[in-house]
């Protein structure tokens, strides 16, 4: 967690309290995150001493951890998400992330899931929200998604992704690493990435590698590290944007309380 010095806590001048505030909201964020990974874990492992059955599975990543609802802000603006995108959210869980995008901005959003129960939760939120309509919830194993399918469209309105969200904690991302950039780099519709907590050029597999262990040396990822990265947000422009130009677009809006 950072910490303030004097000079950044007390100064009059706007830059420095705009600043300051940027980097409390970020703590914030940072903190509810943290919380949640303990409670989400403790869940995961008192379900695995219950039933003997591995957290995950051939078609798992990652153990379910929520995202922040602290964080979505600053991820849906990091990413530039817009009301004519669609949004596929790859390890979609209880479907907080699709239903908050389209809650937001009205735009189209795909929850990518093994997990049936979560999916039979996820509906129900989107009804609770009144925004089924703009939501489609798809049972699917992330490590066998297609380009082809991708192509086609998933769910029931059949739009290809603009804009893929992926929380699957650093194991998970880094496993997911090499599947995701052939996706990514053969789309016929490209799309750009959002990635919370780890970021794609950096991510690695603790659980499975160890102390020791290193980002895939093997597939190479273009991050953005802007203003949104101190809310652990990172961003990938889509194919045929290099970082140069997807910098010199930032949002660089004052941050509210909830980042918007």
């Amino acid at each position: 967690m950072r910490r303030y010095t004097t000079d950044e806590t007390t100064s009059s001048s706007p830059s420095s309290s705009t600043q300051s505030r940027h980097f409390a909201c970020a703590d914030t964020v940072a903190r509810e995150q943290n919380e949640l990974l303990r409670r989400d874990l403790r869940l995961v492992a008192a379900s695995i001493e219950a039933t003997g059955r591995d957290a995950l599975s051939a078609a798992s990543l990652a153990p379910y951890a929520r995202t922040a609802p602290s964080r979505l802000p600053y991820a849906f603006r990091a990413i530039r998400l817009t009301s004519a995108d669609t949004l596929y959210d790859l390890g979609s869980g209880d479907g907080s992330v699709v239903v908050e995008a389209a809650r937001r901005y009205g735009c189209r959003c795909v929850g990518l899931e093994h997990d049936a129960e979560l999916i039979a939760a996820s509906r129900a939120l989107a009804e609770k929200h009144h925004v089924a309509h703009l939501c489609d919830f798809v049972e699917c194993d992330l490590t066998t998604l297609s380009v082809e399918a991708l192509n086609a469209g998933i769910g029931a309105a059949r739009s290809s992704p603009t804009v893929a969200f992926a929380w699957l904690t650093g194991g998970g991302l880094r496993r997911f690493s090499s599947k995701l950039k052939h996706l990514w780099s053969t789309a016929a519709v490209p799309f750009r990435i959002v990635t919370c907590v780890d970021a794609l050029d950096t991510c690695c597999d603790y659980m499975r590698d160890g102390v020791f262990a290193e980002p895939c040396a093997d597939t190479t990822w273009d991050v953005h590290r802007g203003r949104f990265a101190e809310f652990g947000v990172f961003a990938t422009p889509p194919r045929g944007t290099s970082l140069e130009t997807w910098a010199r677009d930032e949002d660089t809006t004052d941050d509210g309380e909830d980042g918007v």
